[in-house]
């Protein structure tokens, strides 16, 4: 599993050098977030890692923090069949994550590349240089970074992305 030091290498590989990371208390939901007055400015998501039981194929989900997660709609979008969230054992296993620390940033511990990332259309309407935030693979800080380096990470990586139209 990759250290925390090593994801901000991986970041300045890529060349992204000018985040923010802002300490912080646990946060394990939106709700937490908003009563430790910790809303970041900027975008701020929540991602769900899902699995589709009969295929076996895991999602994270990456979403706006005041959406809900519309089961027929991502149906529609990405193909799954009857879901669930992961499992803790399944989090750790797939991204080296516990519960609440769940981030795009744990995908660089998927070495097999077989979760599907689900990207808020937020996300992809967002001007180059709004800032987007999500814990570097805890939950006891927030890391900002502008959109268009969170796309140049999400790019990559190995792992399909379904953009949301």
């Amino acid at each position: 599993m990759i250290t925390e030091k090593e994801l901000y290498e991986k970041l300045k590989e890529l060349g992204i050098t000018d985040y923010t990371v802002k300490e912080h208390p646990p946060l394990f939901s939106v709700e937490d977030v908003i009563a430790n007055d910790c809303m970041m400015p900027g975008l701020n998501f929540k991602n769900l890692l899902i699995k589709d039981k009969k295929a076996e194929t895991y999602y994270i989900v990456i979403l706006e923090d005041s959406r809900k997660m519309e089961n027929k709609y991502f149906k529609e979008i990405t193909g799954w069949g009857k879901i669930r969230f992961a499992h803790p054992e399944e989090l750790y296993e797939k991204m080296g994550l516990k519960p609440g620390s769940v981030s795009p940033y744990g995908l660089l511990n998927n070495d097999e590349h077989d979760i599907i990332i689900v990207v808020d259309h937020a996300i992809s309407e967002a001007d180059e240089d709004e800032l987007i935030n999500f814990h570097p693979n805890r939950n006891t800080a927030t890391l900002t970074v502008k959109k268009h380096q969170f796309v140049k990470y999400l790019e990559s990586l190995d792992n399909k992305i379904i953009w949301e139209p």
